[in-house]
């Protein structure tokens, strides 16, 4: 007897891997940004009214908003000075269903509709407690001895304070998912296997010259009509699909690595660094060093 996993039905596998975690408290004059983060940032507003700027769009936040920002958007908070404080939660966290990010798969909006803060008391329970149990792990990490090496073998107590936060992260999650299922469309959004499998293609094969001809060649297509399924598929021929995977993988480098922008380059399959710092002035309108510099002064909220 077959179980749920081995039938013929593909299921993309859900990856979470959390970043940071805060509970932010703080005055009417407390602002920031303009900022940019490689990965979501989720937030819950619980007490004050502020005005947040989202790629130059204005909006105005209340205790109840669910707010999503997503990856690679520049956003800021904007300073007030009614006098009262502003109290939300916040979370940083890559969301993955297989190779395709939590936008691409599920329409969540930027804002949601008001809620009262008594149906968001249970996600705001697991978001606290996701804070303690991470501030936990940060405490157990911080008395590891620094090596050299990225690589460190945890003790006991880490490896279990890893795995209470990984728990408290994935009941957040439900617990996020199930406040918006019933403003999510009804009808499920099926992904064609070729065009995962060749997503998939891509995200491994990153550092590599790539070209229409061979991803068509991948998932068995002819290269025009491989083009036409992934446009009707993700909204996006495949070659902006793959400058956009090149241009959000390097952003993350640069934020997350001391390497210089010439290895980031090939890393992510440019031979010509200037062809790459052009490529990525075009769409983020800074070059790769301005951009790392910036993003140096301080994490988003």
């Amino acid at each position: 007897m077959k179980s749920m996993m081995d039938t013929s039905v593909q299921v993309l596998r859900l990856q979470l891997h959390l970043r940071w975690v805060r509970n932010m408290l703080k005055p009417d004059k407390f602002s920031f940004g303009p900022g940019i983060s490689p990965f979501p940032v989720f937030w819950i507003v619980l007490e004050g009214t502020r005005e947040i700027e989202v790629a130059e769009h204005i909006y105005r936040i209340s205790p109840g908003n669910l707010i999503l920002f997503p990856q690679g958007v520049t956003y800021r908070l904007l300073p007030d000075t009614s006098g009262n404080r502003f109290h939300y939660l916040s979370l940083g966290c890559d969301v993955n269903l297989g190779p395709f990010s939590l936008t691409e798969v599920h329409p969540i909006p930027l804002i949601t509709a008001q809620y009262k803060l008594g149906d968001l008391a249970a996600l705001t329970l697991r978001w606290k407690h996701l804070i303690e149990r991470f501030e936990q792990l940060e405490m157990e990490t911080s008395s590891l001895v620094e090596s050299s090496s990225p690589m460190f073998m945890p003790n006991v107590p880490t490896s279990i304070a890893w795995l209470k936060v990984q728990e408290a992260l994935h009941q957040w999650f439900i617990e996020y998912l199930a406040l918006h299922e019933p403003h999510l469309p009804e009808a499920e959004h099926n992904l064609d296997p070729r065009i995962t499998k060749a997503c998939v293609y891509i995200r491994e094969h990153v550092h590599e010259m790539i070209r229409l001809e061979d991803l068509a060649a991948h998932v068995y297509l002819s290269p025009s009509y491989f083009n036409y399924l992934f446009r009707q598929t993700l909204g996006l021929p495949p070659i902006e699909y793959l400058r956009n995977y090149r241009i959000q993988l390097a952003k993350e480098l640069l934020i997350r690595t001391n390497l210089t922008v010439n290895e980031i380059s090939r890393r992510v399959g440019y031979d010509d660094q200037s062809q790459f710092s052009r490529s990525f002035r075009k769409m983020v309108d800074q070059s790769p060093l301005s951009y790392r510099k910036a993003l140096q002064k301080g994490e988003p909220f």
